[in-house]
């Protein structure tokens, strides 16, 4: 088969995230910072059945994309003739966001292909009914999201230098927020949050979500209190288990992090999207 479209599904990191409290729905009200990353997996459409692979064998359907698709179709009635093909490259329950980047990459890519019959609004709305985080990825870049992620306000990009450690255990967000108490809630300013990032406070930074992951995962804990033992600002990214910190990896990073089998990621602001 013929490839027709290429696409890079890019990563994202959670310069902070506060979990606000418990909504009626079951979800949380969160803020958080998102801000895309060049660490990309690879999407590839040929034109055939309706098929979505990956080179990690996650079932059709289960996959996210799968679902998000299916969607489409009963939105437009145009039946996706496609095989989409992804090639994973984000660790997957790292809290990098994966799966939700491929979910905005592969709407945009099959609405553009179908001669845009969606507005972006409503891709939007579709990404965002399979995964909270997906809609920040139709725009990527940085933005506050509010709600459970969903509700976005676009900020001035930054170009930033990330270096990811990312430990071996696989992080299951709900597991991470069945821990969630009152206690654990926070009330927090959205304008002060982004005058903390744009003025280049990252010291101030916080991820509550990830403070309960390390809990959790005690290993997640053990890469924060590696990276900070270094001298750098730790966060978890998401509910991990990725952490990382603004900044270039040392020789002496690299090497305390493969010692303990942690895998490290150099990695830049995506400007891409």
């Amino acid at each position: 088969m013929k490839v027709i479209s290429r696409a890079l599904s890019p990563a994202k990191v959670n310069l902070g995230l506060w979990v606000l409290g418990k909504r009626s729905d079951g979800y949380h009200d969160i803020l958080t910072l998102f801000h895309a990353i060049d660490l990309c997996d690879e999407i590839l459409i040929e034109e055939g059945p309706f098929r979505v692979e990956t080179n990690t064998g996650i079932p059709m359907e289960e996959n996210l994309v799968y679902r998000a698709l299916v969607e489409f179709q009963r939105r437009t009635g145009r039946e996706v003739e496609y095989r989409i093909y992804i090639s994973k490259k984000i660790p997957e329950g790292s809290g990098l966001g994966g799966g939700s980047s491929n979910v905005a990459t592969v709407l945009k890519e099959i609405n553009r292909l179908e001669g845009d019959l969606l507005p972006e609004e409503e891709i939007s709305e579709i990404a965002g009914s399979v995964s909270s985080d997906a809609p920040f990825f139709v725009k990527g870049g940085t933005q506050l999201g509010a709600g459970r992620g969903d509700v976005l306000r676009e900020l001035e990009n930054l170009e930033l230098d990330i270096t990811l450690v990312i430990p071996r255990v696989k992080a299951s967000t709900p597991e991470v927020y069945s821990r969630f108490r009152e206690e654990h809630f926070t009330d927090v300013n959205p304008e002060e949050v982004i005058s903390m990032v744009m003025e280049g406070r990252y010291e101030l930074l916080e991820n509550k979500l990830g403070e309960l992951a390390c809990e959790v995962y005690p290993e997640i804990g053990e890469v924060v209190r590696f990276i900070e033992h270094l001298g750098f600002k730790a966060l978890v990214s998401g509910s991990g288990s990725a952490v990382f910190y603004i900044g270039k990896p040392t020789k002496e990073l690299v090497a305390g992090a493969r010692l303990r089998g942690w895998s490290v990621f150099e990695t830049k602001s995506w400007l891409g999207v």
